[in-house]
This record gives C-alpha cells, sequence and structure tokens, in this order.
C-alpha cells in the first residue's frame, strides 16, 4: 500500500539546489541500470528506488509537490506495476530531504 504523502518543494534555494543535484545523481544511476537491464523495454529501469527517487524529484521541480499516491498510479498505468515498500522508501528518502536537509536518511550519499 502506498503511503499518502504530499511532498513539498520548500522555499529554500539551498535545498532546491541540492534537491538538483540529487536528480542528476538519480538519473546517472538510471541509466547504469538501462544498460543491465536485458528486458525489452529499458524504460523499466524506472521501477527501482533510483528511478522513483528520480521521478519523484522530477516532479517535485516542475510541479512544486508531489501527492505520492497519484504519482504512483500515474506510474502503474505507465509502466504496469509498482513495488510499494520500494516507492515509498524513495517517497521517504525526498520528503525527509525537503523537511529536515535529509537528517532521517541512514545510507545513501547523503544530501
Amino acid at each position: 500500500m502506498i503511503k499518502p504523502l504530499k511532498i513539498i518543494l520548500p522555499e529554500n534555494s539551498q535545498v532546491k539546489t541540492m534537491l538538483q543535484k540529487k536528480l542528476s545523481e538519480y538519473e546517472s544511476r538510471v541509466a547504469r541500470l538501462k544498460k543491465k537491464i536485458h528486458s525489452g523495454n529499458p524504460e523499466l529501469s524506472y521501477i527501482s528506488i533510483p528511478g522513483f527517487k528520480a521521478l519523484i524529484t522530477r516532479r517535485l521541480h516542475q510541479r512544486g509537490e508531489v501527492e505520492t499516491q497519484k504519482l504512483a498510479q500515474e506510474i502503474v498505468e505507465e509502466y504496469g506495476r509498482l513495488n510499494a515498500d520500494e516507492f515509498n522508501t524513495a517517497a521517504g528518502v525526498i520528503n525527509d530531504y525537503c523537511q529536515t536537509g535529509g537528517k532521517k536518511v541512514k545510507k545513501g550519499t547523503g544530501f
């Protein structure tokens, strides 16, 4: 089940800049995954934690906010599936970056 979150892009310009850098990092990870995928559709690389982080962060920059349940439904419509645990993890990380600057994020490359 997708946790209902409304992630809002902070007004702090430093946080926005850091999120833009994270988006570039996530896109690089997705590009590496695309090379490893042996299925007929490399776009399925977005159905991963780095892919979800990239999609959420991109949407956040485009619209200023992300409603996780709506975005999850769009992903299912586009890609045919979604791992709720992975999506919730990705959304939680991005939400924490927006709210606390990543203070609750335990693993990863940090903010």
